[in-house]
């Protein structure tokens, strides 16, 4: 069945807020806890922003394409505390589930991952979150209300 604009906007909605890692791994390997503590990701409108020791440390826009399986997600940076990230866009997968949210990015120029895993050599990062209930993000575009909702699939 295919989405409609309606989904969209309602699957935009889900996203919105703050989500704190509660794992990460790269090249399939976990993730130091102390900065899996300090991390945090919001999602505000299409755009996100990731703190670190509350600082941050990322910036940019995502759009996302519900219709793929694994749903796919691509993020461009507009502020990076490691320049690599300014080269292109990073691909990833991802999936939410009531207050869980996961994805799985890969390098700046790589394909998306095929799935929410890493391992040696794949150059991707796998992070869970659960939603932050103590800070939630303010007001969402709407499709009806005349906001924007990027919905783009993946190049």
């Amino acid at each position: 069945m295919p989405y409609t604009n309606a989904d969209v906007a309602e699957l935009l909605r889900t996203l919105q807020g703050r989500w704190r890692p509660v794992y990460q791994e790269v090249d399939g390997q976990m993730g130091s806890p102390a900065i899996t503590a300090a991390t945090v990701l919001e999602l505000r409108g299409n755009d996100f922003m990731v703190e670190k020791n509350g600082t941050v440390a990322y910036e940019g826009l995502f759009t996302f394409d519900p219709l793929a399986s694994p749903m796919q997600v691509v993020l461009i940076y507009r502020t990076s505390a490691n320049p690599l990230f300014l080269g292109g866009p990073r691909l990833g997968v991802f999936q939410v589930e009531a207050d869980t949210f996961k994805w799985c990015i890969g390098a700046v120029g790589h394909s998306a991952p095929k799935e929410l895993n890493t391992y040696p050599g794949s150059e991707s990062v796998l992070s869970i979150y659960q939603r932050d209930p103590a800070r939630p993000a303010g007001p969402t575009p709407s499709a009806a209300g005349g906001g924007q909702i990027h919905f783009a699939p993946l190049w």
